[in-house]
């Protein structure tokens, strides 16, 4: 596998064919920077190495003892962490909850201290952000996107690295099983 520096500069240099590209089927800037964005997040901080205490792991800072139950859950490498489809998925739902239950207490908590205002911000805050996902649906398609290509050129790379090992493995065998012949 790719150490993690590897996946970093891939993602970093993955980063302006990401732009390039999202920006030639949209036509769009903030499609573009919205999957650009997520595709950066998703090489740096989202990808199925959060299964164990990885560079991607440590970026989270403070907030990575979220992912301490996931790791429990998900078997490193097992489709769910690694999985181009039902990784991302996996984290994707494992994150929702925990921003939905960040939302759902902080409008709790501002209800009980009777701070409405705080309450009826946060829920403005959630509710436009889901009316501007409907009006706009491009945009949540160039997030999931970012995240899923983001998340690929991960996944793609410990493929690839996994592969040419295995290939170099196999040719020194059949070498030496040659040289021992002769």
């Amino acid at each position: 596998m790719p150490s993690g520096k590897t996946h970093d500069r891939i993602t970093w240099l993955s980063t302006v064919p990401a732009f390039l590209g999202a920006w030639t089927l949209s036509q769009r800037m903030d499609v573009a920077l919205l999957f650009t964005g997520s595709f950066l997040f998703a090489g740096l901080m989202f990808s199925g190495h959060l299964d164990t205490k990885s560079v991607q792991y440590k970026r989270w800072g403070w907030l990575r003892w979220m992912w301490i139950p996931y790791q429990r859950m998900v078997r490193h490498r097992s489709p769910f962490s690694h999985g181009p489809v039902l990784g991302l998925l996996a984290r994707l739902v494992y994150l929702s909850v925990w921003v939905g239950l960040f939302f759902f207490g902080t409008t709790r908590a501002a209800e009980f201290l009777a701070q409405e205002a705080f309450a009826s911000q946060t829920y403005a805050l959630t509710h436009g952000t889901l009316n501007l996902m409907m009006q706009q649906p491009l945009l949540p398609g160039a997030l999931f996107a970012g995240l899923w290509f983001g998340g690929l050129s991960h996944t793609g790379a410990d493929m690839v690295v996994s592969t040419w090992k295995r290939w170099r493995r196999r040719s020194r065998k059949k070498i030496n099983k040659r040289s021992r012949q002769h």
